[in-house]
C-alpha cells in the first residue's frame, strides 16, 4: 500500500523540467512557488494547464509534448491567474450566488442573468481574466508576440482550434505590443535628444 502511494505521488508530481520553470517565473516575479500537480487528461479537457482557488496549478499530461517556449508560456498564463486571484474570485462569486440563492432564489436569478448577458456574452467566458493572465505571460516572456507564437504551439498540441474569445485577446495582445514599441521609440528618441543636447554644451 504504502508503495502504491508513493507511485500515486511520482504521477501526480510534473517533470522536473515543469517544476524548473515555474520556479524561474516565481523568481522573475518576485513570488511564492505555486504548488504544480498532474491532473487527468479526462478533468483537464482541451486545457494544457488549470488554476485551483487555492492556487494550486494543474498540467494536463498531453501539455508535456510542448516545447520550452509553449511550456514556458502555459505556466506564466496560470501562475498569472494565481497572482491575481482568479480562481479564488471566480469561487467566492459562485458562493455568494449559491447563499443568495438560499436566501432569495429570484434575485439569485436576476443578478445571474445580469451577469451573463452584460459581462460574460459580450466578453466571452472569462475573456478579461484570460488576458489579464496572457499580459502576465507576455510580461515574463519579453513580447506579447511571443505570446501568440506559444499559444498557437499550445492550441495544436492540444489539438484545439482559435476561438472567436481568442481572437479578441490577439488584438489586444498587439495592441499591447503596439504600445510598447512607441513606448520604447520614445524613450529611445528622448535618449537621443538628451546625447545630442549634451554634446553641443560640451562643443561650446
Amino acid at each position: 500500500m504504502e508503495q502504491g502511494m508513493r507511485n500515486a505521488s511520482r504521477r501526480a508530481q510534473p517533470p522536473q523540467e515543469w517544476l524548473d520553470t515555474t520556479t524561474s517565473i516565481a523568481d522573475q516575479l518576485n513570488i511564492s512557488i505555486p504548488s504544480v500537480t498532474m491532473a487527468p487528461a479526462w478533468f483537464m479537457g482541451p486545457n494544457a494547464g488549470m488554476t485551483l482557488p487555492n492556487g494550486r496549478v494543474l498540467v494536463n499530461p498531453k501539455a508535456l509534448k510542448l516545447p520550452d517556449d509553449a511550456r514556458r508560456y502555459v505556466m506564466a498564463h496560470e501562475i498569472g491567474h494565481v497572482t491575481r486571484w482568479h480562481g479564488k474570485a471566480a469561487f467566492l462569486a459562485f458562493a455568494a450566488l449559491v447563499l443568495l440563492y438560499a436566501v432569495n432564489p429570484a434575485l439569485c436569478g436576476l443578478i445571474g442573468w445580469t451577469y451573463i448577458f452584460a459581462v460574460l456574452v459580450p466578453y466571452g467566458l472569462g475573456d478579461r481574466a484570460e488576458f489579464h493572465a496572457d499580459a502576465t505571460a507576455a510580461d515574463v516572456m519579453g513580447s506579447p508576440y511571443t505570446v501568440i507564437r506559444a499559444q498557437r504551439e499550445v492550441m495544436r498540441v492540444m489539438g484545439t482550434s482559435i476561438t472567436p474569445q481568442r481572437k479578441r485577446r490577439w488584438k489586444r495582445l498587439r495592441a499591447l505590443a503596439q504600445a510598447q514599441t512607441e513606448r520604447e521609440q520614445r524613450s529611445m528618441s528622448h535618449r537621443q535628444g538628451s546625447e545630442s543636447g549634451g554634446d553641443g554644451v560640451a562643443g561650446e
